[in-house]
């Protein structure tokens, strides 16, 4: 048996495998260009802004930019460390009471004002008023109480000050 008649007698499979293999392969050329044209949009996204640089230009760009936010965030903690520490000596506890002391006088215009940091420390304000004079006096705290004598209202007013409380987290 010679080529010429295998290829007769086998004319129409062989044209059928031919024909599936041509499809086969058109097939697979479509699917690769879909492919290959995602990865370019991806390629293309990823190279945007570098002005047709390679990737190693873009990829020490991004590093040049991680190492510099890196920096700006030790930056701002170091920032935030020294504000909590000052905070702590800020005023965050305020109380306040309006009272008044003698009863032959009008409304509650006297009071008394707590102003107290984390640790309970700062100062009592008390200002007394009557028809004919007022006087305001100052009484240091330290961690919730005077060496000086307190009135009760004064005492209510730095309770009020301490069962209000900051809630910002100094402390880390």
């Amino acid at each position: 048996m010679d080529l010429y008649t295998i290829l007769e007698e086998y004319d129409y499979l062989i044209i059928v495998i031919s024909a599936t293999l041509s499809i086969l392969a058109f097939i697979m050329a479509i699917v690769y260009s879909i492919k290959t044209r995602k990865i370019m949009k991806k390629y293309k996204r990823l190279m945007r802004g570098m002005n047709n640089k390679n990737l190693e230009a873009l990829l020490m760009h991004h590093l040049d930019c991680v190492k510099d936010n890196a920096t700006k965030i030790q930056d701002l903690e170091a920032r935030y460390q020294y504000l909590a520490k000052e905070l702590r000596s800020c005023i965050q506890k305020v109380g306040i009471i309006r009272y008044n002391p003698f009863e032959q006088m009008g409304s509650d215009l006297s009071f008394s004002v707590a102003l107290l940091d984390k640790n309970n420390n700062g100062v009592v304000l008390t200002g007394l008023f009557t028809r004919s004079s007022s006087s305001v006096y100052a009484k240091p705290i330290q961690n919730g109480t005077s060496t000086y004598p307190l009135s009760q209202e004064e005492i209510e007013a730095i309770n009020r000050a301490i069962n209000q409380g900051a809630s910002f987290p100094t402390d880390k």
